[in-house]
């Protein structure tokens, strides 16, 4: 009998082994799917540092991943909204230690005059209040665009710093329709669910007036501030090129500082200018530097203690100690002021007026000209008193035989 119960017990075992389910395999939870994304975090001071929403969302519990579609988000500065952030998809990675946004994401300026800075890829990390731009930026204004191949904006330090090829483009808005920045949202309609929505797109672009390209660039959206290290080389619409050794101004005001050496090269007049620290007021479109300088045209050479260029009206005045050089003919003046679309010349005060020929000199309170393509000047004086004196060779000595007649000058 015991035999047979021995013999029994393993058979009477198989029916509960087969019974017992291998133990499962373990999954992955399911990413959670939420209807909107609401990130929200404070500084030290306890007051709103940046927030970020999302109307669709996934979150991976264990890996702490949110993805995102259609975000949007503000920073604050001093408690204060300071730009609005939008993005067509995002992924925001360990809860809010670094956001990547994709997909034409822009970043504004809230305000009366508001800034566009774009990209199609941002890594911002919240924690350190900075953004990096590793493909191309463009930051846009109502009268100027920046662009670079990559960026960086420190957001509490308000500073863009434009890395890659930077160059500066401006346009006259009264000429051409500027491209918009994205409208003129006030700080009051960044609400704390912002809930604004991506800007439209921007009108066609404009013919730029002048382009300027440097090494690196430093920009304040907020200020206008602009620091630019060189070499600096500018183009004009009209051909002229500039170039210099940096430059620093600010956008907001209008202005850029070309700093010394300062050369202005004009190939279809056969010109060329060279000053040193020079103011360029890109709104008013005009040069002009408190320093000493020298210019040509042609065979036409300008100097002066300072300069004044209005590049609107074509107008060249040197407020202080004009000095005009032609071949056979020297003009010395305490001020004098050129026209260099009718060739019009007025020189004021004390004016001397040499000639090679005859040595012959001239003084007047005001002399007038014109001045030719091929740098030649011609001088009047209409209405005015002037003294002249001139040497004449003695009898016979036929000094004038074979020599080309200087202009000549009317009394």
């Amino acid at each position: 009998m015991g035999r047979l119960l021995r013999a029994l017990a393993p058979l009477a075992l198989l029916p509960l082994a087969g019974c017992v389910q291998p133990p499962a395999k373990k999954q992955a939870p399911e990413p959670f799917v939420f209807r909107s994304l609401n990130l929200r975090q404070q500084n030290s001071k306890g007051e709103p540092a940046w927030e970020l929403t999302s109307p669709e969302a996934r979150y991976d519990i264990d890996r702490r991943l949110a993805q995102a579609r259609n975000l949007q988000g503000v920073t604050y500065r001093r408690g204060k909204p300071n730009y609005r952030v939008a993005a067509r998809v995002g992924t925001v990675l360990n809860d809010g230690e670094l956001i990547q946004l994709e997909g034409d994401v822009r970043i504004t300026l809230l305000g009366d005059d508001p800034v566009l800075i774009r990209s199609q890829q941002v890594r911002w990390l919240p924690r350190q209040e900075l953004m990096v731009m590793d493909s191309r930026a463009v930051a846009t204004d109502r009268r100027s665009r920046l662009t670079a191949n990559t960026a960086r904006f420190l957001l509490q330090e308000d500073r863009l710093e434009l890395r890659g090829k930077p160059q500066l483009e401006r346009w006259d808005p009264a000429r051409s329709k500027a491209p918009s920045p994205g409208g003129s949202a006030s700080p009051a309609t960044a609400t704390a669910t912002a809930t604004a929505t991506a800007t439209a797109e921007p009108a066609p672009r404009p013919a730029a007036q002048e382009i300027l390209k440097v090494r690196t660039a430093d920009w304040s959206p907020g200020s206008g501030l602009l620091r630019a290290a060189g070499p600096v080389r500018g183009r004009r619409s009209d051909g002229q090129v500039i170039t210099a050794s940096a430059l620093e101004g600010n956008l907001r005001q209008g202005f850029v500082d070309l700093l010394a050496p300062v050369r202005v090269r004009d190939a279809g007049r056969k010109g060329w200018l060279e000053a040193d620290r020079s103011r360029w007021d890109l709104e008013g479109q005009t040069l002009r530097t408190a320093t000493p300088f020298r210019a040509q045209l042609d065979k036409l050479g300008l100097q002066g203690n300072a300069l004044d260029i209005d590049l609107k009206r074509e107008l060249v005045v040197v407020p202080a100690a004009c000095a005009l050089q032609q071949p056979g003919e020297t003009l010395q003046a305490e001020r004098c002021r050129w026209n260099w679309s009718s060739g019009r010349f007025v020189a004021v005060g004390d004016v001397v007026l040499r000639r090679s020929v005859y040595s012959q000199v001239t003084r007047a309170a005001r002399l007038e000209g014109s001045i030719g393509k091929q740098g030649q000047a011609i001088f009047t004086t209409p209405g005015g008193r002037v003294n002249s004196e001139l040497t004449l060779p003695p009898p016979g000595a036929g000094g004038t035989k074979g020599r080309k007649p200087a202009a000549r000058v009317e009394f």
